[in-house]
């Protein structure tokens, strides 16, 4: 296990984005977006991406630089054509344009087209909790990424599909929740395989449906299938997953399409509680009900109740301070992409 100073690997992410193509404001996008992911504790969202990045700049499924670009819209609403841009990037740029309707409109929904893979879902509802409104986020995956099968399915029919909701409080830290609609993320599966770990049981089906909780199982080939969220209740997780796809691509008028290529298709919300009770009482408000929350005792085998988002914040702290550990097998994949692209490590 390696430990890496943030910004040391914040450089080295920037450095590797660049030298596939992209501008340096957003090779700095990315690298913000995937070294927070990491600090944030979310590590098989965070710098283990970037071995994926590279594979797709070199195959042309990303392409660094292209044009981000409005196709439809009113006060209220945008649809985006992503470009096949880096996801961190397409997903910085949709939020921005919601804040910006919000901002005019108190409230605005964006779906975006033709995006790439954007990273920890939580970041884009942060950052518009950060600007004092409330975010909504939700990410399907098309055809490629249909890994998660359907409650009573066998083969894959949905993506793991993430929602997320932030919301201000007066704190400095907003409430951030960030969830798979799957029972685990394909990124732990694959983080779990680098670490020569297996999964936690009830997760995933191998090929022939049978459940199992080796990652070599779900990688194939042939290729097996992650359950959907909620256990003998997965009916609960299937259908948030496809409320994903309804607003994150069905909305954006995005059908499913023959090839097996990944792309997310996004859904961003923003809220302005101006609209209702005015910001600074929301605030007050949240206030209240965030110290009414943990105000409960805990249960046995628990210290307290916390809040969504409170304990990756506290991670953060102590991985600023300390460093982020990155397994050895996960430096190896990053250190081979650099190389690949001619950065030193």
């Amino acid at each position: 296990m390696k430990v890496i100073m943030a910004d040391e690997l914040r450089r080295l992410i920037a450095g590797i984005v660049r030298a596939c193509g992209a501008p340096p404001e957003e090779a700095d996008i990315v690298a913000d977006e995937l070294v927070e992911t990491n600090l944030m504790g979310f590590d098989s969202h965070g710098a283990l991406r970037i071995v994926q990045y590279v594979g797709e700049v070199a195959s042309g499924k990303i392409v660094p630089g292209a044009p981000i670009a409005i196709v439809q819209e009113t006060a209220v609403s945008a649809i985006v054509d992503c470009g096949h841009n880096f996801g961190a990037v397409s997903a910085d740029r949709m939020a921005r344009i919601a804040l910006e309707k919000a901002a005019g409109s108190h409230m605005a929904c964006v779906t975006g087209r033709r995006s790439r893979h954007v990273g920890r879902l939580g970041a884009w509802v942060q950052q518009i909790a950060e600007q004092g409104m409330i975010g909504l986020a939700f990410a399907g995956g098309y055809k490629g990424g249909h890994v998660v099968a359907p409650w009573g399915g066998r083969e894959g029919r949905l993506a793991t599909n993430p929602l997320a909701y932030a919301a201000p409080t007066g704190g400095g830290q907003p409430i951030v929740f960030d969830m798979a609609t799957s029972m685990i993320a394909e990124g732990s599966i694959r983080l779990a395989r680098n670490k020569g770990e297996t999964v936690p049981p009830g997760c995933m089906l191998d090929a022939e449906g049978r459940p199992s909780v080796a990652p070599d199982d779900f990688y194939g080939p042939p290729r097996g299938t992650i359950l959907p969220f909620g256990g003998a209740h997965g009916y609960k997780g299937f259908g948030l997953g496809l409320l994903v796809d309804l607003l994150g691509s069905v909305l954006a008028g995005v059908s499913i399409p023959d090839d097996t290529d990944y792309t997310n298709g996004l859904c961003l919300i923003a809220i302005d509680p101006d609209a209702f009770v005015g910001r600074e009482r929301f605030v007050r408000l949240m206030d209240e009900w965030c110290a009414y929350i943990v105000s409960c005792p805990p249960a046995p085998g628990f210290e307290a109740v916390q809040l969504p988002g409170a304990p990756n914040f506290r991670v953060k702290e102590r991985r600023l301070r300390d460093g982020i550990p990155i397994d050895d097998a996960t430096w190896a994949a990053i250190a081979e992409a650099a190389r690949s692209v001619g950065c030193a490590v």
